[in-house]
């Protein structure tokens, strides 16, 4: 990637230097089409060729210093396998299929001599009209219009992208946008219920969605959301646990996991969650899906007043595969289904496609909890009404915010934890307004941070989602905890690959042991005592999580 930069920038004196500083060896790369391949840098060279602001950057280094500071993080260079090993035969066969491949001069020339082809004029896009969200008009574009569109499409994915799907690395580090040829248009509604039809997403609609999550419109999503579904840990004592694979989403898998929880308890008769079958997790995955979405459209329609309540059910197509973001608007599909029973048949039919452990059934769940509650406008009306920005759905590092938890958790995005709304210099800082499915707790409350609410810590089931750490995990109790009585809670996250059960016994009614100066305290201690105060907690011979 060095060589290539001083050469395209002219630099031979230092060229020379690297050079014999650093001798080249049999194994070294001169092709740029050979870096590109190895690096999996198609999709990125191809986005820096059509840029209309601004002229195409020169090198791959500066490609990939972009997309590095955007947060595109494409690639980990640190698990190419460019060394000369067991990955070598596939590497240099697949760079030898690219260098013959159609992809054009940009890719395919050597670095020297340095003289750069003239670029095309490229062709002006045809005007695309918006589409609406939820609620009314087109989705989609005209039939004529789609039909060049795949045209185009199926040409483009004829040479370079059918080697980048062929040296699509295992780690999950990666970047989860995949390309394949050919891709469908769309998933077939076949396995929906009678009736459901899908529909293009729409790139205004995608747009916004962008705009909703990331603040900006066109945003690329962290490889950690990317490749992230609702798949289980498959642990045989924690039979009901999801399995997060890398930091930023526990929000919403944290948001799930205490709904399903819930779905189980709540059960006639209810399943021990420890003991469910895999039958049984199923059916109780489902139904927290599709209550969540449920409760989305529900707070929608009590919003705008309607008495017709409507989710939406967002595919992509790939098999979940999450479509670049100016290709989101037209190859994702979104199902409008009427009444739960519709919803929920409709999650069932698309389960095994969320739960990929490889796909982007988090994202696409998240796209339909927006969507089903009304879209971005509908989401923001129950945001903090500041009047100072827009709040977006995820922060820092790509990591939930409380509106996204509280979303998915109760049906509205509310910016904070206490009971209902309060007003403050004309600014309505928004809050829980009625008894929460799920509770939570947080270690900030115990820090006097923030003040969670009796609607939150008094759920209508005994789960309650944790918030510790800049972490969201669950803790949950088989029954009702009495106010003055022993009784056990549940702890499990989702991120830390947990492999045995951890049981905690709080008892409200005997005093916690007093604390030494400098003594280490779980920090699940400190958060449950937000609920229990001062109950003594028992963590039954397993080690502290400190």
């Amino acid at each position: 990637v060095v060589r290539e930069y001083l050469a395209r920038r002219g630099l031979t004196a230092t060229l020379a230097a690297m050079d014999a500083e650093k001798p080249r060896t049999a194994s070294s790369l001169s092709s740029r089409a050979a870096v590109v391949a190895g690096l999996k840098l198609a999709k990125l060279v191809k986005r820096n060729k059509e840029r209309v602001n601004a002229a195409p950057l020169g090198s791959l280094l500066e490609i990939l210093c972009e997309a590095l500071i955007v947060n595109e993080r494409p690639i980990n260079v640190d698990v190419v396998p460019f060394a000369a090993g067991a990955s070598a035969p596939r590497i240099a066969g697949a760079v030898a299929a690219l260098a013959h491949a159609n992809v054009g001069n940009d890719e395919g020339e050597d670095w020297l001599p340095l003289a750069r082809p003239e670029r095309p004029a490229a062709a002006a896009a045809a005007a695309q009209p918006p589409e609406p969200g939820p609620g009314g008009g087109s989705w989609g574009r005209s039939e004529l219009g789609a039909a060049d569109e795949r045209s185009r499409r199926a040409a483009a994915l004829s040479g370079t992208l059918l080697v980048e799907e062929d040296l699509e690395a295992e780690s999950d580090l990666a970047v989860g946008y995949v390309s394949v040829a050919p891709r469908p248009q769309a998933l077939s509604s076949g396995a929906l219920p009678p009736g459901v039809h899908l529909r293009e997403l729409g790139t205004s609609t995608a747009a916004g969605l962008s705009e909703l999550f990331h603040g900006r419109p066109n945003a690329e999503w962290m490889a950690s959301w990317v490749r992230q579904g609702f798949s289980w840990c498959e642990v045989p004592q924690l039979p009901f646990g999801l399995r997060q694979h890398r930091g930023g989403t526990c929000g919403v898998i944290a948001a799930v996991q205490a709904l399903l929880l819930k779905e189980l308890l709540a059960a006639s008769p209810p399943v021990d969650p420890l003991a469910a079958s895999h039958a049984q997790r199923e059916r109780a995955l489902v139904k927290a899906l599709a209550g969540a979405l449920w409760r989305c459209a529900e707070a929608a329609a009590e919003a705008k007043g309607a008495r017709r309540v409507c989710a939406y059910l967002v595919l992509f197509p790939n098999r979940m595969a999450l479509p670049t973001p100016r290709e989101l608007g037209r190859e994702a599909s979104v199902a409008e289904l009427e009444g739960y029973a519709q919803l929920e048949q409709a999650v069932a039919a698309k389960l095994g496609e969320l739960q990929r452990a490889d796909g982007a059934g988090v994202i696409a769940f998240a796209y339909s909890a927006a969507l089903s509650a009304g879209g971005a406008e509908g989401v923001r009306a129950h945001m903090d009404a500041t009047g100072l920005c827009s709040s977006t759905l995820l922060g820092a590092h790509g990591y939930c915010t409380q509106e996204l938890v509280n979303l998915v958790a109760t049906g509205k995005a509310t910016s904070n934890v206490f009971d209902g709304d309060k007003e403050l210099d004309e600014m309505v800082m928004r809050g829980m307004g009625r008894q929460a499915p799920v509770g939570l707790l947080s270690l900030f409350e115990r820090y006097g941070h923030v003040v969670v609410g009796e609607r939150l810590k008094s759920p209508e089931c005994s789960v309650w989602i944790t918030f510790m750490e800049s972490h969201y995990t669950v803790v949950f109790a088989r029954e009702q905890p009495p106010a003055h009585a022993p009784f056990d809670l549940w702890y499990y996250d989702m991120l830390a690959h947990q492999d045995y059960v951890i049981r905690l016994t709080v008892d409200p009614g005997r005093p916690a042991p007093a604390r030494v100066e400098g003594e280490l305290v779980p920090p699940l201690d400190d958060t449950l005592h937000t609920k229990w105060a001062g109950a003594h907690i028992d963590w039954n011979g397993v080690e502290k999580l400190l």
